[in-house]
C-alpha cells in the first residue's frame, strides 16, 4: 500500500497520474479522497473508474477512517484481491493514520508515504498557526518527501533543511521549479452527481477549515472569477474545479493554490461544472461563498475585497 499525501495543492493527483502513466500493477486499487463534499480529484485520475473508491464529506483520517478500513478490507477480500492499492488522501489529512491501516492489517503491507511539498510555501506554511501543525505532520509521516516549485528565490538549502529537521530518516527528492510528474491532459472519471444550480457546504468545518462547494452551470468571466479567488486569497488556501468561460468552447478546469490561478481546457463526458473551495473558517469565507454565488446573479464585484 501506498499513501500519498501533502498540504492542499501541492501535486498530490499530478503525482498519481504521473505513476499510473509510469506503468503500476494490473489490478490495483485507487482511492480518492477529498475534504468537501464533490472529489474533484477523482475526475483528474486517468484510471478505470470500476478500479476506484471515492471518498468525500471529509478527511478519511478522522471522519471517514472507519469507512476507509472496511472498505479496504473488503477490496481484499475479493477471489481477485488488489495487488497494489495507492490512497491519495485529502490536503488536511495525516498521512500517518492511514498508514496505520496497513501496519495493523495482516493483508496489507506498507510500501511508502509520499508527501508532496509546495516549495514555495514552506517557510509560510511552517509558521502558519492553523497550517503549520498539520503541515508539520505530514512531513515527519513521510518516508519519501516530493519538494515541488523550488526556485532559487525561496532559498533552496534553507528550505530543504527545514524539511530534514522535520524529518531526518525520509529521502528529500528537490523537483525543481515544476510539478511531480506531467500534468494531466485529460480527465476521464466522472464525479458524484450534483444538481445544478445549488450551494452545498460540507456537514461542518474541521479544525478551523471550510470548504464549500459550487455548482457553476452558466459561463463565467475567467477575470472575474480569479479577481475573486485572489481577492479572498488570505483565507482561500485552495480552489479547484471545472467552469465554463466566456470566450471558450471547452470547459476549463480551473486551479488555485498559493495565490496561483491557472485555467486549462478539461473535456469530460458529462461536462457537469462545478468549484470546491477551501480555506480558513470565518466571516471572510463565508463572503467569499456568497460572493461566488452571486456569479449567478450577475452582481458587482464591490463586495469582493
Amino acid at each position: 500500500m501506498t499513501v500519498i499525501g501533502g498540504f492542499l495543492g501541492a501535486g498530490k493527483t499530478t503525482y498519481l497520474n504521473a505513476l499510473i502513466r509510469g506503468g503500476i500493477p494490473e489490478n490495483s486499487l485507487i482511492v480518492i479522497n477529498d475534504f468537501g463534499d464533490i472529489n474533484i480529484d477523482a475526475e483528474l485520475i486517468d484510471y478505470r473508474d470500476e478500479q476506484m473508491i471515492q471518498l468525500t464529506n471529509g478527511c478519511i483520517c478522522c471522519t471517514l477512517g472507519g469507512t476507509l478500513a472496511e472498505r479496504l478490507a473488503k477490496a481484499m477480500r475479493l477471489r481477485e484481491a488488489p495487488r497494489a492499492v495507492f490512497i491519495e488522501t485529502s490536503g488536511v489529512a495525516d498521512p500517518a493514520r492511514i498508514a496505520d491501516l496497513a501496519r495493523v492489517s495482516h493483508r496489507l503491507m506498507l510500501e511508502e508515504v509520499v508527501c508532496l511539498v509546495d516549495g514555495g510555501r514552506i517557510d509560510l506554511n511552517c509558521r502558519d498557526p492553523l497550517i503549520g501543525d498539520t503541515w508539520r505532520a505530514q512531513i515527519q509521516a513521510a518516508t519519501r518527501i516530493l519538494v515541488n516549485r523550488l526556485s532559487a528565490a525561496h532559498d533552496p538549502q534553507a528550505c530543504l533543511g527545514e524539511l530534514r529537521r522535520l524529518n531526518a530518516a525520509a529521502s528529500i527528492h528537490d523537483m525543481g521549479g515544476g510539478q511531480a510528474g506531467a500534468p494531466t491532459e485529460e480527465c476521464s472519471i466522472a464525479s458524484p452527481v450534483v444538481a445544478a444550480g445549488h450551494l452545498y457546504h460540507d456537514v461542518a468545518s474541521q479544525r478551523g477549515w471550510r470548504s464549500a462547494s459550487l455548482a457553476m452551470p452558466h459561463a463565467v468571466d475567467p477575470d472575474r472569477l480569479g479577481d475573486i479567488l485572489t481577492g479572498y486569497g488570505d483565507v482561500l488556501l485552495r480552489a479547484k474545479g471545472f467552469v465554463y468561460c466566456l470566450g471558450r468552447q471547452q470547459r476549463q478546469l480551473l486551479q488555485f493554490s498559493g495565490r496561483r490561478l491557472s485555467y486549462r481546457p478539461a473535456p469530460a463526458r458529462d461536462g457537469r461544472c462545478q468549484l470546491v473551495c477551501i480555506g480558513r473558517a470565518g466571516p471572510r469565507f463565508e463572503a467569499l461563498v456568497a460572493t461566488l454565488a452571486s456569479l449567478e446573479d450577475g452582481e458587482s464585484m464591490g463586495a469582493v475585497l
